[in-house]
């Protein structure tokens, strides 16, 4: 299981000394990006990877700083969290999510060096159930910037527990309605109820993220997953995810949970292609800057075609996650054919 501390602990030791050691780095910011500079001047001249990286790191340190002083403003304005779940201070901490997102999604792409290209084939509404690709750097606050910024609605999130590690997020998300699951329980049902008993308080205009592959993309973890449903005996499970190239084998549990608490929700699959061949911070430094764009596309699916028992839910899962998979295969190979030409 994965450790996190208490709660006590976050808001009364973790949360005031990262505030503390980002507003340093955050007041030194100027200085610390003159020695970059100077260090790729002598050391990397053509692409700038270490003023980059610094970049990025500062922005994280700035975004820090402002988000916890702003959460900490809302606090007291909302008679110390007394009032927190009236709308006026709901749409406070989603309009300070979003910018924090926009903030720190912005710098990556500045710094890392790439665009993103974004489209649905249709606009949902009411209350959205998106289940997206986990994969690449920076991903899931991509994610979450997509909902806030691109979409325009209240975010709701299903991520893993080390997440509240980082002081915004854990805050933000306890009044936005995050749910932090350990991704090995200890009790699997008790997860599945909790992300059934958030998608039933869903209403008009709010949006719930759950990545069905419960982890990050990559080639390794994908062998990974294959060995380990042959140890298990399951070869077809594992013949299943064998056929799937850039993404892992979905997991049905907290998809059909969503699904139960929001049977009328309108259901959207996002993948993503163009970070697929960053895995590592190796893969990155050797990378950046990339010069490319990363596209996404978001389809809206309909749950009339449903099936009730969970082996057919499976089935449906699987059946629009290779989907999912097959459009980032088009993708890459599109893009790889026209970099030959250019």
């Amino acid at each position: 299981m994965e450790y996190v501390p208490p709660r006590w602990i976050r808001r009364l030791v973790l949360t005031p000394i990262v505030f503390v050691v980002a507003l340093i780095f955050t007041v030194a910011s100027p200085l610390i990006h003159l020695v970059a500079a100077i260090l790729d001047l002598i050391l990397d001249r053509r692409r700038m990877r270490i003023s980059r990286l610094v970049g990025i790191a500062l922005a994280f340190c700035v975004a820090e700083v402002f988000g916890l002083f702003a959460l900490f403003t809302v606090w007291v304005g909302s008679g110390f969290g007394l009032f927190m779940d009236r709308p006026f201070w709901v749409k406070a901490n989603n309009l300070l999510a979003g910018q924090y997102m926009e903030l720190v999604t912005q710098a990556i792409i500045f710094f890392v060096g790439f665009e993103l290209s974004l489209t649905f084939d249709t606009r949902a509404r009411g209350a959205q159930l998106l289940f997206a690709r986990h994969a690449g750097p920076g991903d899931a606050l991509r994610l979450m910037k997509i909902v806030f910024r691109d979409m325009d609605r209240h975010c709701h999130a299903v991520g893993a527990a080390k997440l509240q590690w980082d002081p915004f997020l854990d805050i933000a998300g306890e009044r936005l309605g995050f749910h932090y699951l350990n991704q090995n329980p200890a009790d699997t049902a008790l997860e599945l109820d909790k992300i059934r008993r958030l998608t039933a308080g869903m209403s008009d205009g709010e949006t719930l993220i759950l990545c069905p592959e419960g982890g990050n993309y990559t080639p390794k973890r994908r062998e990974w997953r294959i060995n380990l449903e042959r140890s298990r005996g399951r070869e077809h499970r594992a013949e299943l995810a064998e056929s799937l190239k850039h993404t892992l084998l979905p997991k049905t549990g907290g998809v059909m949970a969503a699904i139960e608490g929001a049977p009328e929700a309108t259901v959207v699959f996002l993948g993503h292609a163009g970070l697929d061949d960053i895995h590592s911070f190796g893969a990155l430094w050797r990378l950046m800057p990339l010069n490319r764009t990363v596209v996404a596309h978001g389809w809206t699916v309909s749950l009339a075609d449903l099936p009730p028992d969970r082996a057919g839910r499976s089935r449906w899962l699987l059946d629009h996650w290779r989907r999912v998979d097959d459009w980032i295969e088009e993708t890459l190979t599109a893009q790889a054919a026209a970099g030959a030409e250019s």
